[in-house]
């Protein structure tokens, strides 16, 4: 996204209801006063599972380039998922020195198996508030993911299309190959190589590497290097150290 994603916390109740109902005493030898009749809310759907996170980083990195100039993020981010589909909505902050000062996600897809690989099929759409007059960086990322688990160690590959990259209306391409190894049943260490295409131009390359470590349950610390071939562009393609601790309920 001149835009790889904040802290505007969006309410993570818009994927979960939950309902309750109002029993009425009816006892004709000495009835109750009546209750206030509270209308029903729908239960939640059976088979939905919902996942949430929180995130704290040092920075917002999205494939190779800081979003919040070098300085430190807050996410957040809710998913209910069912039979292989799902539906997110997540936010957090950026500062394009712009007066644009967070973004919201939202994103929904299939993550199908066959023999061994997964698939995740989707799409993201990346808005932003606050956005100057002439600029318009809503976009909507396509996405085909797919990855296979050899023992303790994963590879994939990842294809994401956007027919109007971020402040432009050209498209854009990015494509990545990435792999995990599982060194310890709470330690994980994992690298990517991206190349982004930007028919408007200021295509790049980028990659990173680093380890997840599961401090406790639902805690994990990730460490991780990121960085650019284009180092000339801009202070926000340099290298970036990140450090970032995520909580899941």
């Amino acid at each position: 996204m001149n835009k790889n994603l904040s802290l505007s916390v969006m309410t993570a109740g818009i994927l979960m209801t939950s309902g309750f109902t109002i029993a009425l005493a009816d006892d004709a030898a000495n009835p109750a006063p009546a209750a206030p009749v509270t209308a029903p809310v729908a239960a939640p759907i059976p088979g939905v599972q919902y996942n949430f996170s929180a995130t704290a980083a040092s920075n917002y990195i999205f494939r190779g380039i800081s979003q919040t100039d070098n300085n430190p993020a807050l996410f957040v981010k809710g998913q209910a998922t069912y039979d292989g589909f799902y539906a997110g909505i997540g936010s957090e902050n950026v500062d394009f020195n712009n007066h644009s000062e967070a973004e919201y996600d939202l994103s929904a897809g299939w993550k199908p198996k066959l023999d061994g690989f997964n698939f995740d099929v989707g799409a993201i759409r990346y808005g932003y508030t606050d956005q100057p007059d002439h600029v318009d960086a809503d976009t909507v990322d396509f996405k085909g993911v797919v990855s296979h688990d050899f023992g303790p160690a994963t590879v994939g590959a990842a294809v994401f299309y956007t027919p109007d990259y971020f402040g432009t209306h050209d498209d854009g391409e990015y494509y990545q190959i990435n792999a995990a190894y599982k060194i310890i049943d709470n330690l994980s260490a994992s690298a990517a190589v991206g190349r982004q295409i930007i028919a408007a131009g200021g295509d790049y390359s980028t990659w990173n590497v680093g380890c997840d470590y599961t401090i406790v349950k639902n805690v994990a610390l990730d460490l991780r290097y990121y960085d650019t071939n284009e180092h000339q562009l801009a202070n926000v393609y340099q290298s970036h150290f990140v450090a970032a601790i995520t909580t899941t309920f």
